[in-house]
């Protein structure tokens, strides 16, 4: 206690380095809609519109394509999943790789 500020910081990084370095990846806490989300309004962009394009199959076997659209940039990406949400959620992360290579 009487060591200050940093030689407790130290001494708490040192007793829980083991778990410190197996924490995950801050991208694999949330899903791809939601990083999306944030990172749009982190840089006061419009947020994203979702729409279905195709549903294809079966009842109990579909497919769904799905368009993530940004208004203001016109950058439009897609996204196919046996689900809705799992379409929409790898349009999302199609529509991330693209922001992150711009």
């Amino acid at each position: 206690m009487d060591g200050g500020y940093d030689a407790c910081r130290a001494l708490i990084v040192w007793l829980y380095r083991t778990r410190l370095d197996t924490l995950p990846e801050v991208k694999s806490l949330k899903d791809p809609k939601t990083r999306l989300q944030e990172y749009l309004q982190a840089t006061r962009q419009s947020l994203p519109t979702y729409s279905v394009l195709e549903i294809s199959g079966k009842a109990h076997d579909q497919s769904f394509r799905v368009k993530c659209e940004i208004g203001g940039d016109d950058k439009v990406t897609e996204g196919v999943g046996s689900s809705r949400r799992q379409a929409e959620q790898r349009a999302a992360e199609a529509m991330l790789e693209l922001l992150d290579a711009s």
